[in-house]
């Protein structure tokens, strides 16, 4: 049986995922997450150097500088386990740890940005937003659950896949595909702002916008303009652009009085 699976398990690497929570509860300066990093991995620590004198070294190890997007944290805190758990049990002795922190957290950090915050938020925020419109009042629930499915989802999984995969990133970009998920996302969010412009006749009163033409008529431009935002995604425009130039019209449009 292999060693290294004797000593860590199931239950260490989901005390590792609850800690994971708190990484940005405590934040410095110089060192930014380190705080946190070496919180949710302490119980790990604790673990596998029974040894007061070594396991204080190995923490005091990650209380070296570290920054990244939160979620994506929870890959390199499963790689930093399973290094961590090679290096104790004699595996690689020369894991370098630090090296790996070092190497992934800067490029995970945008690649993170750029999908939770970029793409897989505003998705959920447009679509609770869309039914909000209508009346419904369990929007803000839809927007919880589309959201937090999506990352804890994700985190939990990648906790594990870095402990499995050893920090293999592409691996990981492999798996996920991260890049194409997000675009699907921001096409998706367009299609919802179209959408929610098309909804306007469907709207509450206390929503409703007072314009001039018939209900129809609206509903059809929603959905041009959903077709033109679409289309300019896939010959490569950028979504934030995108969204700034329909938000501009948006105002010239409200300020000539149109709506």
């Amino acid at each position: 049986m292999n060693v290294a699976r004797e000593i860590l398990g199931m239950r260490d690497l989901l005390s590792v995922f609850r800690r994971a929570f708190l990484i940005q509860a405590s934040w410095s300066f110089d060192r930014m997450q380190t705080v946190g990093f070496a919180y949710a991995i302490e119980p790990a620590l604790r673990k596998l150097y029974p040894v007061q004198a070594e396991y204080e070294d190995r923490l005091r190890v990650h209380l070296e500088y570290f920054n990244t997007q939160p979620y994506f944290a929870s890959f390199i805190l499963g790689a930093a386990v399973r290094l961590e758990q090679d290096r104790a049990t004699g595996r690689n002795p020369a894991a370098d740890v630090s090296g790996l922190k070092s190497a992934l957290m800067a490029p995970l950090g945008a690649l993170g940005d750029s999908f939770f915050w970029g793409a897989l938020k505003p998705m959920a925020a447009l679509t609770a937003v869309a039914v909000l419109m209508t009346g419904a009042w369990w929007a803000p629930v839809l927007f919880l659950a589309l959201y937090n499915v999506w990352h804890l989802g994700l985190r939990l999984s990648m906790l594990i896949w870095g402990y499995t995969s050893g920090g293999d990133a592409v691996a990981l970009m492999a798996r996920y595909r991260f890049t194409r998920m997000a675009k699907r996302f921001k096409v998706i969010s367009l299609s919802m702002l179209g959408g929610i412009l098309g909804m306007m006749p469907l709207w509450r009163p206390e929503f409703r916008l007072e314009v001039g033409a018939p209900g129809v008529v609206m509903m059809l431009s929603g959905l041009a303009v959903m077709l033109v935002l679409v289309a300019c995604m896939r010959r490569g425009g950028s979504p934030v652009k995108l969204m700034l130039g329909l938000a501009a019209c948006c105002l010239a449009l409200a300020y000539a009085g149109v709506v």
